[in-house]
């Protein structure tokens, strides 16, 4: 029995070469070597695998029975590894099946994925992105271990190992019903109190600096409801008195489909840095850098 192990694999590229040009000066300048180098370097493949392999003839070489039975599986295993090999120097999005993992908020997902599905449907239709949900431990981990390539948001315990982007600052604004009775009012820090509030606590996204610079501040908001995220929380302001205090792109984006309006907030709350982060790991990976691209130019405002 033949062991890989005992053959130069440089001498199965070459046999790879000679099967598919026939023509040994050929092979020479593709290698740049000389003919001689190549007769002898086809002497100690023809030891190894004991046969003669190719024969000349009036048209160029040609291969034994046994060279013609071993070449499909020598050319298609080199160009596997070619191809494997050179996997991170091309990236076609058009043709591209990829599958993204992205982590980002509630928020993040009404904001960043209808523009940017309706933008990828266009230029790189078999491109699919998952959204993926964890907590601060498990999104670090699992950076590091590529199974999420991007995170977006205010993520200050990605650090050590990670690069990161910023894309811009969220202010803070007041949310409330558009015929909201502090509308007809100036609204002021006493104001506000009177009135009942929605409060998301959502411990490992951006927001959660507000509500703990509420509580540090010692700001005690008659707080009627406690949501884990923001999709339910136009619904409730359109239909009652109740407010929230809200990142201005919520407000934005959804203004416009329900019966609520945002406002400047009479307290001066801290803005929110929102980046986009990847792990050392992929920073050279091409697929990673266009991806990444494409969300600082689609939503970047620096």
């Amino acid at each position: 029995m033949i062991n890989l192990i005992d053959i130069d694999i440089n001498l199965l590229n070459l046999f790879k070469l000679l099967y598919e040009k026939r023509n040994i000066k050929e092979v020479a300048s593709i290698l740049n070597v000389s003919q001689s180098a190549i007769s002898h370097s086809m002497k100690r493949l023809r030891v190894c695998l004991n046969d003669q392999l190719f024969y000349s003839t009036s048209s160029g070489l040609s291969p034994t029975t046994y060279a013609e039975s071993i070449s499909v599986s020598i050319i298609n295993n080199f160009n596997a590894i070619e191809k494997t090999i050179n996997s991170n120097t091309s990236f076609m999005p058009l043709s591209s099946h990829k599958v993204f993992n992205v982590s980002m908020t509630d928020v993040g997902e009404i904001l960043f994925l209808p523009k940017l599905m309706s933008y990828l449907s266009e230029v790189a239709p078999n491109i699919s992105i998952e959204i993926v949900r964890c907590d601060s431990t498990e999104l670090q981990k699992k950076m590091e271990l590529g199974k999420i390539d991007i995170a977006i948001g205010l993520l200050p315990e990605l650090n050590t190992g990670f690069y990161q982007r910023s894309l811009f600052k969220q202010q803070y604004k007041l949310m409330m019903r558009k015929d909201h009775p502090l509308l007809s009012k100036k609204i002021t820090e006493k104001l506000l109190f009177k009135y009942k509030h929605v409060a998301i606590i959502s411990k490992d996204s951006g927001h959660s600096i507000i509500e703990k610079f509420l509580q540090n501040n010692h700001i005690n908001r008659n707080v009627i409801a406690k949501l884990t995220h923001f999709i339910a929380l136009p619904y409730m302001l359109s239909i009652s008195d109740f407010i929230a205090t809200v990142p201005e792109k919520l407000g934005t984006i959804t203004v416009d489909n329900f019966n609520i309006t945002t406002v400047e907030h009479p307290l001066s709350l801290p803005e929110i840095q929102v980046n986009i982060f990847w792990h050392s790991r992929s920073h050279k990976d091409i697929a990673n850098q266009w991806l990444r691209k494409l969300i600082f130019d689609m939503f970047s405002e620096y």
